[in-house]
């Protein structure tokens, strides 16, 4: 029962980082394909993406979440496609989605493109109330199992060049919640919205510091924001620092094993009243891209 508390209070800290129709997720600053469709097709060749994140991982059912993507431009490469398929889990339910974009892009610049992107999908969840401990055995509020699947559309605006981005998306304009019962709806008002920019700055020929920033508005949440300094030697190496406002700080790497193949891991950990109940967040992640040369010299090199 103890477990059980502590979990349903990380989870509704947690809750204004993703909507009950978002997959959690920590590593979009290597991808920002997953929180803004309009950055489909943006390193310019077929990239594929796989993540693979546990929660708190010193408690019992906390959430899991898999990831796998891809995108590209086409021949056309004002045309750009994607697909994104995903599996969490959150104590007593699971969730399992698959969403397909559409993007448009025209360059403002030479070195610079304005992109849009429509995310149409549908989620499919698993909900066994049966799994929460109660304090009156056998309560029949907590005896049912339910089945559910519901659409998804997504939308995104970005403006990305060799130095810059920044992206406004809604991951789903269909909200639904488990713990009000609520089915999905087509309610814009009340869905997750994200804003993010991030700028990149040379300190000579090996060095480069990229500052970003991500925001996040729900009406039913205060507003969440992260801060993050990412230092990269030679495209190589990159290490990044980050600090959350639900009083959360992030620590990752990256390497650049091949010239196609980046791994990245990230921990997050709290630091505010929350902290010593967990033993932290982590996340691992794949990135290749089926092009020799990797054309994007962007700030996140999406």
């Amino acid at each position: 029962m103890k477990h059980t508390l502590l979990l349903l209070i990380l989870l509704a800290a947690a809750a204004n980082l993703a909507a009950q129709n978002d997959i959690i997720i920590g590593q979009y600053i290597h991808n920002q394909y997953a929180i803004n469709p309009a950055f489909a097709g943006s390193r310019d060749g077929l990239t594929l993406f796989g993540s693979y994140r546990k929660q708190w991982t010193s408690i019992e059912n906390t959430p899991t979440s898999i990831l796998l993507d891809g995108h590209a431009p086409l021949k056309n490469d004002k045309i750009t496609l994607g697909l994104s398929l995903y599996y969490q889990t959150i104590h007593q339910s699971t969730n399992a989605g698959a969403q397909i974009t559409i993007g448009y892009r025209t360059k403002i610049t030479d070195k610079s493109w304005l992109a849009f992107g429509l995310q149409p999908g549908v989620s499919m969840r698993n909900t066994n109330w049966q799994k929460v401990n109660t304090t009156t055995a056998g309560d029949p509020s907590f005896s049912e199992k339910e089945n559910s699947i519901a659409p998804l559309l997504g939308f995104g605006a970005a403006w990305y060049g060799k130095k810059f981005f920044i992206g406004l998306s809604c991951i789903s304009f269909f909200v639904s919640d488990d713990f009000d019962r609520r089915d999905a709806e087509f309610a814009p008002a009340d869905a997750t919205y994200t804003a993010t920019a991030g700028y990149l700055f040379s300190l000579g020929s090996d060095f480069k510091l990229q500052p970003s920033a991500l925001a996040s508005y729900n009406q039913q949440y205060d507003l969440t924001a992260d801060g993050t300094l990412s230092l990269i030697y030679k495209r190589f190496l990159w290490i990044d620092v980050a600090y959350r406002t639900t009083d959360e700080a992030i620590a990752g790497i990256a390497i650049q094993a091949l010239k196609q193949l980046r791994i990245a891991y990230n921990y997050e950990f709290t630091i505010g009243d929350l902290n010593g109940y967990n033993n932290g967040s982590h996340e691992i992640s794949l990135q290749y891209d089926l092009v020799y040369k990797v054309k994007a010299q962007g700030p996140k090199f999406y």
